[in-house]
């Protein structure tokens, strides 16, 4: 095994390994479908009888992976604190069912003959971008594997108990590498029927007798079982013209045992000799194939099916087989296991890219097609938040947003169904399962009681508030890690607050804007010359300064200014006593009065970026959630912070979420659109009638998608994963968190 992740067969044949995601397939429209079984044709076709190629579909147990879905509070936390994660924890038990709880990983692996590894990459690199790549126009993300996680998925197979991480440091440690770190404990080959793997007793079946009309339900029904199982397509594709020569060949073959046959009978006396209905049956099958091989887009390919169980007993192996098979049965198909040939089709099966079975059949290409290996979009990422449980297919749901190009989000929903306990949720994951920074703008109080239970800091911004922070809060980074003097950007920012502060629409005059600046630069030396807390100014700073200036648009601005410095606004005036060292922060500015809104909401969002870019040196994500994001898009100051910051947040290590009951808030304008744009992840709750029109054209959303959005139930909708949308169920038991999560007030317990 190369470290590329290629692997050396013998005979100069090499293989290579490619993950791939599942689409949505099951639950789209027939049209949908059809395009999608059309693209898997094309993807077939792709491959050239010089290659064999293995599709694996590999079912396993959640608790066999490193993946840990329960929480721990500390000893030190409150018994409030220890009684929601103990409720929580229960919660995840009961939806994963203890812990049988079963995920899916696909796989293809493609075998080809090369004089040397050199050559055998190349290959690999032409049929990654010319053929696995048309997975990807399908919509599946795909990934070659390399050394260190094909090994983990070979081991898998052979010591499935195993799930310690492979490491390079671990092989030059402990000098075991590669086969040693995956093969089994012990085998046992002696059995007619079956091979004990370590303690577990393996079975390799495989499809024997398959019905003339191929369901492309078959592979759905299989992978769906809960059950530890390994499925694999393997694939020999044909010579297209040596493929028609030689069912002409067949074809002739017939032909003339039909004209034997008739001879026969005319010499006995047959009057109207007829030849025998299997006979008849098997030269219309054969010249149907040949017509689809030599005038539709059709391909020859000797094919099997073959499925790996294990068991820790002989009864439960054999379970696991009656179980499968009642779900090919009813399809028409036949499964058995292979006798006296075990290791053989244990070897097929694995993602080695080798079949060693004496068990063959012709398919063309649409019949090949129908074991469809694509069901609905898991989504499940190690290090990922748990957003509840698949509807359909009933899998956990762990999404990392960091994965995606643009991790910024969206909250949709109508008001009950679920949109704000989905965001307190999704807070709470990332306080457990992160060490990231959390700020949430909460302009209705909805969160107080979440982050005081997580100990986070709430701010109260408003009148009577004795929490203050200062606009004129400064770092060394403010500007970027590419700007060495962040003044200039504090000097333009200071600008445009005291143009929302004096609602002046036309903007203050080029002069004032001067003035404005020269003050700045001014206060701001003793920062410049050593940059520390004490040595930050004050708005107190900025308007003593300012009443210096000799020129009538600085006597105008002192008295403009007057209520916000030393007047009865004048709650940003003095220090931040905020603890800037707490992971969570809360903007609570539900009392703030009406002459303060927007003057307070452009702080806070200056505020942020202040802290958005000091982790950015840090090297440290900061998550935002602003909630009722509406009322920021409104002003067109604010907006414009909340656009910027969309499209310059990736950089900086932001993840932003915004969350507002109507998509049209979102889309009212051109500029407001690319926050939409420029969100991978995207949670719906249920819709009004009146809004769907503009989430399905928004979201390009499907009759059904619509149906579903409309009559949902509270705690469950549809959630867009990069290019994908998976239907989600995230219903919030009754208990203490519950409470917590709790947004409506005096109404009774209700799951949501």
């Amino acid at each position: 095994m190369y470290d590329d992740g290629i692997c050396y067969l013998g005979n100069n044949r090499y293989s290579a390994t490619f993950s791939f995601e599942d689409t949505n397939y099951s639950n789209t429209q027939e049209s949908s479908r059809y395009g999608i079984f059309e693209k898997y044709c094309e993807f077939l076709n792709a491959f050239d009888d010089t290659m064999l190629f293995q599709v694996h579909i590999l079912t396993k147990q959640l608790s066999r992976t490193n993946i840990d879905l329960y929480i721990h509070a500390p000893e030190d936390a409150s018994e409030d604190l220890k009684q929601c994660v103990d409720e929580y924890n229960q919660m995840l038990k009961n939806r994963m069912n203890g812990n049988n709880s079963y995920i899916q990983q696909k796989y293809i692996t493609v075998t080809i003959q090369d004089n040397d590894h050199t050559g055998a990459a190349v290959r690999f690199d032409r049929i990654d971008n010319e053929i696995i790549q048309q997975l990807r126009l399908i919509g599946c993300a795909t990934k070659r594997l390399n050394k260190l996680e094909r090994l983990s998925f070979l081991r898998e197979i052979y010591r499935p108990d195993d799930t310690t991480a492979l490491s390079y440091q671990k092989m030059a440690s402990t000098g075991v590498i590669d086969k040693d770190l995956i093969a089994p404990y012990s085998m046992n080959t002696d059995h007619d029927d079956y091979i004990k793997l370590g303690d577990y007793y393996t079975q390799t079946l495989f499809l024997a007798e398959l019905p003339k009309d191929l369901s492309d339900e078959l592979v759905k029904d299989i992978t769906t079982i809960d059950d530890s199982i390994l499925l694999t397509v393997n694939v020999l594709p044909q010579n297209p013209r040596e493929s028609i020569d030689e069912v002409r060949t067949r074809l002739k073959h017939l032909e003339k045992e039909k004209e034997d046959n008739r001879s026969r009978q005319v010499k006995y006396g047959i009057l109207i000799p007829e030849p025998p209905r299997d006979l008849k049956k098997a030269i219309d099958n054969t010249q149907a194939f040949l017509s689809d091989l030599e005038t539709r887009n059709e391909k020859m390919f000797i094919a099997n099916v073959l499925i790996h169980i294990r068991a820790k007993s002989l009864e439960e192996l054999s379970f696991i087989a009656d179980n499968i098979n009642s779900k090919v049965y009813k399809s028409g198909y036949t499964l058995r296991p292979f006798t006296f040939a075990q290791e053989d089709g244990f070897n097929s099966v694995l993602p080695l890219g080798r079949n060693d079975t004496f068990i063959k059949r012709v398919f063309k290409t649409s019949s090949l097609a129908s074991f469809i290996p694509f069901n609905v979009v898991e989504v499940v990422h190690t290090g990922g938040l748990f957003y509840g449980k698949n509807k359909l297919s009933n899998n956990i749901i762990l999404m990392n947003r960091k994965l995606y190009n643009n991790a910024h989000g969206f909250y949709f929903g109508a008001s009950g169904s679920g949109k704000s306990m989905g965001g307190k949720d999704e807070i709470w994951e990332c306080y457990w399962r992160t060490n990231d920074d959390i700020l949430i703008i909460d302009p209705d109080g909805e969160f107080t009681k979440l982050v005081e239970l997580l100990g986070g800091q709430v701010i109260e911004v408003s009148n009577n508030s004795t929490t203050k922070f200062n606009p004129f809060d400064i770092n060394e980074f403010y500007g970027g890690e590419d700007e060495p003097n962040p003044i200039p950007f504090k000097s333009d920012f200071i600008i445009s607050l005291i143009e929302v502060t004096l609602n002046n629409s036309k903007g203050i005059s080029d002069i004032a804007r001067s003035i404005i600046d020269r003050c700045i630069r001014h206060i701001y030396r003793s920062y410049q010359e050593d940059p520390c807390e004490e040595n930050v100014p004050t708005f107190m700073d900025f308007y003593e300064h300012l009443k210096k200036q000799n020129e009538k648009e600085a006597k105008d601005l002192v008295s403009a200014l007057e209520i916000y410095v030393e007047g009865t606004l004048n709650i940003f005036a003095g220090k931040t006593n905020v603890d800037l060292n707490n992971r969570i922060l809360c903007f609570n500015t539900k009392k703030l009065g009406k002459q303060l809104k927007i003057m307070g909401m452009t702080i806070i969002q200056d505020f942020c970026w202040n802290l958005i870019s000091k982790n950015q040196a840090l090297n440290k994500t900061t998550w935002l959630w602003n909630d009722e994001i509406h009322h920021s898009l409104k002003n067109p100051s604010t907006g414009d912070w909340l656009i910027n910051s969309w499209k310059r947040g990736r950089k900086y290590g932001l993840i932003a979420t915004g969350m507002t009951q109507e998509v049209r808030d979102v889309i009212r304008s051109e500029e407001a659109k690319a926050l939409l744009s420029n969100s991978e992840f995207v949670m719906l709750f249920r819709q009004k009638n009146d809004m769907i029109g503009d989430i399905a054209q928004v979201m390009n959303l499907s009759d059904q998608q619509i149906h579903k959005l409309l009559t949902c139930e509270k705690g469950t909708g549809l959630f867009k994963a990069g290019n994908s949308i998976v239907e989600f169920n995230n219903i919030i038991e009754p208990g203490k968190l519950f409470d917590i999560f709790m947004t409506d007030v005096g109404k009774p317990h209700q799951a949501g």
